[in-house]
């Protein structure tokens, strides 16, 4: 028979109470959730926590949101009371074959029900209506959070480009009194150079030819003199660079060209040393003496390179020192690694000779920044990342592997139901031990059928303190399980975790893949100095095991032919700069996959 009344709403409790919330039908083979206790199919809930790790790597449950993976879901076993619930559901709600037991509709039920949806859907309302306002409230207070730091920035910039442009305008100011101070001194020494010269004009009107022919050498002396000291006057005008905190400083060289007129007839190209600037980039400055080919024989050619660093942007500059004053250049341009960029005609050759040649040599300097400080910042971005990968590789020297290698453990689905132990080949790393895995897809003691467990055998070797890193390999890299651990590990003993992954998440989550999985296990001891030490152990124990083997065979006056015609003290010899040169270097087996 079909419930009626009060047994309608026991049903329809009983029914929702054994639903699963995500397909919305009884539940089968089901979990339970230990925050909310709310149930799920085994299937729909796996489903929904691998697409919630694969979308944020946060999977949680559905109805609560605590985070949890499968394994923390409460698996109910069959006898429990949900299996009464369920029959009992499926007894009341099944149909009565009579036709007897027939409910009618209740026209007070009915009209409660419909006062209920109505008192529901207002509630809905005011949730709305209050939700509508909260969140334009909350989105015009972001627009203003957002307009206030606009505009206080925008004032700090501000602040900071006023106080740049006074500084600047300070240095103008203190330069410009600087021109000043050497106008009014030159002024001086003009002045009293034309009161020479009026004396001078006076004389040469106010007498006669003949007494002029008594005062000649006079005059001709004093004219000698003016003009001696007028050609001295000399300003050494020189482009004026302003010191600036939005413009980085420019790192400056000095370089000078020794023998120039030898290097010209030869057109040897001449190089600077190396520079490096305030960036970490290296530099070097190119110079043709003679010029560089549409610029040979007419100009001096000069160049500006790159050699190591960081390529991008950069302002440059060339200037040839001169004593009456400096012949200047400067550019911007993108530079990349060994290659130069400069000016084929940078100054013709007999201006050069005839102003900037010193002692059969010239002098010249140069310069390179960023364009701006951003520009600096990012270049400076880029650096710090080359450092850091150098000093990846410094600390793989500095802590380096005896063994790497990625091996394959087969018949993992068989091992996981007899709980049986599975072993890798026999791994050998580069200073003499000898390796293997023992895994238990099952589990092992008290955590069968809970766990995997994997550990590390050091099959022959010498007990040594090790650090030790094993990776259970996926697909997707976010899932890869790694776990590290530094032990003095000794031979023929076993050691590593019982709890390496839940056993439904090995088995549910791709771990296997044609019934075998992939572990990679990295081995190296604490630094090179221990390295070098058990290198030496295992050196000194292998000459040991050769001594009594070499005297039984002279004893034993043993004549039958060796394998090796080399004497047993120049093989030892070489067996020992092998192991030196295999010493910071990885096997040829390091990437390869075991069988």
């Amino acid at each position: 028979m079909m419930a009626s009344g009060s047994e309608d709403q026991r049903v329809q409790w009983l029914s929702e109470t054994i639903q699963c919330l995500i397909c919305l039908k009884h539940v089968e083979d089901p979990r339970l959730c230990p925050r909310c206790s709310k149930l799920f199919c085994c299937g729909c809930i796996r489903q929904w926590l691998q697409k919630a790790d694969d979308l944020d790597g946060n999977p949680s449950c559905p109805n609560c949101k605590s985070p949890c993976g499968l394994d923390n879901f409460v698996k109910i076993l069959e006898g429990s009371p949900l299996d009464a619930c369920r029959a009992i559901v499926h007894d009341l709600s099944a149909p009565d074959p009579t036709g007897e037991g027939t409910t009618r509709s209740d026209p007070v039920g009915a009209e409660k029900i419909q006062q209920h949806l109505q008192k529901l859907l207002l509630k809905t309302k005011a949730v709305y209506i209050e939700t509508d306002q909260r969140v334009t409230h909350e989105l015009e207070k972001q627009r203003v959070f957002v307009k206030q730091s606009k505009d206080n920035l925008i004032k700090t910039i501000n602040k900071i480009v006023q106080q740049e442009l006074k500084d600047i305008h300070q240095q103008f100011n203190a330069e410009i009194s600087k021109i000043n101070a050497k106008d009014e001194i030159v002024t001086n020494k003009l002045h009293k150079h034309q009161f020479t010269l009026s004396s001078i004009q006076t004389t040469i009107h106010e007498n006669s030819p003949e007494e002029l022919v008594n005062k000649q050498a006079d005059i001709e002396k004093s004219c000698a003199t003016v003009s001696n000291n007028l050609k001295a006057i000399s300003l050494d005008v020189e482009p004026y660079s302003y010191k600036s905190h939005l413009i980085p400083e420019a790192s400056v060289w000095k370089f000078a060209v020794q023998k120039y007129s030898a290097v010209r007839r030869t057109n040897e190209v001449q190089y600077s040393e190396f520079v490096t600037d305030d960036i970490g980039s290296v530099w070097r400055l190119e110079i043709h003496p003679n010029g560089f080919e549409d610029a040979k024989n007419t100009s001096l050619s000069i160049f500006l390179q790159l050699y190591n660093g960081i390529e991008g942007q950069y302002h440059y500059s060339f200037e040839l020192l001169g004593s009456s004053g400096n012949h200047y250049y400067e550019d911007e341009s993108y530079f990349q690694l060994r290659k130069g960029w400069g000016q084929n005609h940078f100054i013709d050759l007999k201006s050069l000779q005839e102003s900037f040649l010193v002692d059969d040599s010239i002098e010249l300097k140069f310069s390179v920044r960023a364009l701006n400080l951003i520009d600096k910042y990012e270049k400076m971005a880029k650096r710090a990342d080359l450092l850091s990968t150098e000093v990846g590789e410094l600390k793989k020297i500095a802590y380096p592997d005896c063994l790497t290698q990625v091996v394959t453990i087969r018949n993992v689905v068989e091992a996981i139901k007899s709980f049986a132990c599975l072993y890798s080949d026999i791994l050998i790393d580069d200073i003499g031990g000898r390796w293997r895995l023992q895994v238990y897809p099952g589990g092992n003691g008290e955590c069968k059928g809970q766990f995997i467990s994997i550990f590390l055998e050091l099959c022959i070797g010498i007990p040594n303190k090790y650090e030790f890193t094993v990776a259970l390999l996926h697909q997707n890299e976010k899932k890869v399980v790694r776990k590290t651990m530094e032990y003095c590990i000794q031979p023929t003993v076993p050691f590593g975790w019982k709890t390496f992954l839940g056993r439904e998440e090995l088995i549910n989550n791709g771990y296997i893949q044609k019934d075998a999985l992939s572990i990679r296990l990295t081995i190296k001891p604490p630094n090179a100095a221990q390295k070098l030490s058990y290198l030496r152990q295992y050196h000194t124990y292998a000459m040991e095991s050769m001594q009594p083997a070499r005297k039984d065979s002279v004893i034993s006056n043993d004549s039958r032919p060796s394998t090796s015609q080399e004497p047993l003290e120049s093989r030892m010899r070489k067996t020992s700069i092998s192991f030196v040169k295999n010493l910071f270097t990885k096997s040829s087996s390091t990437d390869q996959q075991g069988n």
